[in-house]
């Protein structure tokens, strides 16, 4: 990549990514860290040369970059906080209350039919129509197995005691 086209590619896009970074970590600063970390990221590989496929990319970079930050920032979240949270956004509140590493090691733990789907739906972020497909099983299964698969995460973190470590 050219020093022309990267400073295009940071001139379409920075705003953006500077918008989801401090979504993410509410710290102006630390999400001017975040792009900039996304950045030098992007720089390193190949890029598609489809617009909408850039575009999509370089936003997928600032969240991954602000979420590598978010743990520093973040405090475990409370048993009685996450309890009290609705059962739709209860495994987003605890996966946001973990560091990376520590979630990935929660999920690597599961059965491999629950680690599996979902790695493959956070992690990778493929959406549900797009599991069904890859994995050749029904919509309804996904989502069900979803289900079970943050259920089951939930527990561990109970059970080991996540939060007090």
């Amino acid at each position: 990549m050219t020093d022309l086209q990267s400073e295009q590619l940071v001139q379409a896009y920075q705003g953006q990514m500077l918008a989801i970074a401090e979504r993410i970590l509410h710290n102006r600063h630390d999400a001017e860290d975040a792009v900039q970390t996304a950045f030098l990221r992007i720089f390193r590989v190949k890029l598609p040369s489809n617009e909408a496929s850039l575009r999509a990319y370089c936003l997928v970079a600032a969240k991954h970059a602000a979420l590598d930050l978010l743990p520093k920032q973040c405090k475990d979240v409370e048993i009685e906080t996450i309890a009290a949270s609705s059962s739709d956004d209860l495994f987003e509140t605890v996966a946001n209350s973990m560091d990376y590493e520590r979630l990935l090691a929660a999920i690597s733990s599961l059965p491999s039919e629950y680690a599996e789907i979902l790695m493959l739906h956070y992690v990778q972020q493929l959406e549900v129509k797009d599991l069904a497909r890859l994995l050749k099983r029904k919509r309804v299964t996904i989502y069900k197995q979803l289900s079970r698969a943050k259920t089951r995460l939930l527990q561990i973190y109970q059970k080991e005691d996540f939060y007090n470590e």
